[in-house]
């Protein structure tokens, strides 16, 4: 098992590490970051400069997920007591109108407000008690089971590059999504009154530009056309919403593009889409709600995540499950490799990377060899050099060439790559090196961008989404 401990190369403070050139690492000093000065002429011209941060009209302090952020601009006045009630029912809800009922002068109204209020309360302990998961359903609980690290307050909730061509999607904390192309003269955005708390997004593959994103009310699916030049799409997002599916967490299409599967922190079952037909089946489990849910490459597995302790393997030809348990904590992130062979996964607790190895459909299968994920890196916190670098880990990327591994962290703010090899029956990983940002930044979210015909001379480029809201591209060339 490889340890943070045998890279050769520490971090160096105050440098910003620009690409990986035959092997090397470049880096130049935070005052003198200029790209084109390192990496070859030519590689990343095509690349938009994208800074979230400059481009939001609000801070990400005044985020408008805030409910109270609007009602704080607003005079008190006076208003009767009917007309109070009715407006914290169309407001707050049933439970918040009867919090007001019973201050009623009528006491009529006032005892028979506190009775059922109190019938709501025992029915809600029961429910619970029952499943107890569902005590907390906030914004902040969505945050936690996020993959974008401090989902509740970074300028960058997600990025998502297309599968066949060069668009990149970037959901902001306003709710919106810009959509980047390598022509930056114009960039669509993305924003309609359903798409709040944005927590995931996928491309369907093998489309010009539908986009299917994970929010607070569901899923919504945008279509953009390919040759519009208008930023602003005129047509709204589809809405697609199944009972008890709400927020939706994770959102990821089949590799041939058929089918999309979504999870929601409140709801045990996963929901599959069948977006042509407008039709969604569950896949139904007894347990903790889902919370994360991605295809394997191949399109012949798909992985769901849980909040507890659990997570599942299916067989997408027979929709049938292999249950895993981690020991401690849950599942913070996962990457499959490109062959489809090979799973790494990172829990909440523990500073280890974990791998599962699959061929010939053999964890589907009752043997009486036991199954287990083998602990492959120690991610322990240390410090190299002069900087600390691991922990518990927050993110996990595999590139589309199966050579590098990225990690990222709760605690520090240095990213972890690790070269990989995938043979038939082995998996081999040894440490690579060391990715800084700018003085104060940490990584907030990042992937590896596809390979496809049009992609320049770099083998892998890993995008960066960082707390500034600056958006970095790594290429290894």
């Amino acid at each position: 098992m490889v340890s943070l401990q045998n890279f050769s190369m520490s971090p160096s403070p105050g440098d910003v590490t620009i690409c990986e050139q035959q092997g090397r690492i470049c880096s130049l000093p935070n005052t003198e970051v200029d790209v084109a000065k390192c990496i070859p002429a030519g590689v990343m011209a095509r690349y938009p400069e994208i800074n979230i941060a400059r481009e939001l009209f609000q801070t990400p302090s005044s985020n408008i997920l805030h409910s109270d952020s609007g009602r704080n601009l607003m005079m008190p006045v006076n208003e009767s007591f009917l007309k109070h009630v009715t407006r914290k029912f169309f407001e707050e809800g049933f439970s918040a109108a009867l919090e007001a009922a019973t201050v009623s002068p009528n006491a009529l109204v006032k005892t028979s407000a506190k009775y059922i209020l109190y019938l709501i309360n025992v029915g809600n302990n029961m429910r619970y008690f029952l499943r107890p998961h569902l005590r907390d359903q906030t914004l902040a609980s969505v945050g936690k089971f996020s993959e974008t690290k401090d989902w509740m307050r970074s300028p960058i909730r997600c990025i998502r590059w297309h599968p066949h061509c060069f668009k990149l999607a970037v959901a902001a904390s306003d709710d919106s999504i810009r959509v980047y192309t390598d022509e930056p003269t114009t960039v669509p955005v993305l924003k309609t009154g359903l798409q709040k708390g944005i927590t995931s997004m996928a491309w369907r593959p093998f489309t010009a530009g539908l986009l299917a994103v994970g929010c607070q009310s569901g899923v919504l699916l945008w279509s953009l056309e390919p040759n519009s030049h208008i930023t602003r799409p005129l047509s709204q997002a589809t809405h697609l919403k199944s009972p008890n599916h709400s927020p939706v967490t994770s959102v990821d299409w089949s590799p041939n593009g058929c089918l999309l599967v979504t999870a929601s922190i409140n709801d045990s079952d996963i929901v599959i889409w069948d977006v042509d037909q407008n039709r969604s089946t569950p896949l139904r489990r007894m347990g903790a709600p889902c919370t994360q849910v991605k295809w394997s490459p191949d399109g012949c597995r798909l992985f769901s995540a849980t909040m507890g302790s659990v997570f599942r393997v299916w067989n997408a030809n027979k929709w049938t499950p292999e249950r895993w348990t981690v020991g401690v904590g849950t599942i913070q992130s996962l990457a499959w490799s490109p062959c489809g062979s090979q799973m790494v996964f990172v829990t909440t607790e523990e500073p280890c990377l974990y791998a599962l190895h699959f061929i010939e459909e053999q964890v589907f299968s009752n043997t009486s060899t036991p199954k287990q994920a083998l602990p492959v890196a120690d991610l322990s916190k240390t410090t190299v050099g002069e900087v600390e670098v691991g922990g518990r880990p927050q993110q996990v990327v595999w590139c589309p060439s199966g050579e590098h591994l990225a990690v990222s962290f709760r605690d520090t703010s240095v990213i972890s790559i690790f070269s990989t090899s995938i043979s038939k029956h082995n998996f081999n990983i040894s440490p690579s090196c060391f990715l800084n940002g700018l003085p104060g930044e940490y990584p907030t979210y990042m992937c590896f961008q596809p390979r496809y015909r049009k992609v320049e001379r770099a083998t892998s480029v890993l995008t960066i989404g960082w707390s500034s809201g600056r958006i970095q591209y790594f290429p290894f060339l």
